[in-house]
């Protein structure tokens, strides 16, 4: 039988407890939010969640770190292929156009000068 006025704990599992922990040492929430969150009464609780799991939680943040530098250095060296790609590009883009360029350059001296002798011929 309980005794009157008294609560009954709720057990939380390791996980929430973990989840809680991440929370707060991610920067996610503050220790106040999360007691709120998760329904957590006694912040004495949360705190020693955290000195207990904190080592267990930081390993796995720095996993996350360390999976996000080398997604990211990934990432930056396809980053720099397509980079250099595109400069190949446009740089056989712009040795075509330019040689156009040069094409027209001569054609028009051509005309201009077929022009200027069929004007002295007249």
């Amino acid at each position: 039988m309980e005794a009157t006025g008294v609560k009954k704990r709720n057990r939380v599992s390791k996980e929430v407890k973990l989840e809680i922990v991440y929370a707060i040492l991610s920067g996610e929430l503050f220790l106040e939010e999360a007691m709120t969150k998760y329904g957590i009464r006694n912040e004495i609780s949360i705190i020693n969640w955290i000195k207990e799991y904190r080592s267990e939680v930081e390993t796995g943040l720095h996993r996350a770190d360390d999976f996000l530098d080398q997604r990211n250095a990934k990432d930056e060296s396809l980053l720099v292929a397509e980079i250099y790609k595109k400069i190949q590009e446009l740089e056989e883009a712009n040795r075509i156009l330019n040689a156009e360029k040069a094409y027209l350059v001569k054609k028009v001296s051509v005309l201009e000068m077929e022009i200027s002798q069929s004007i002295v011929s007249r």
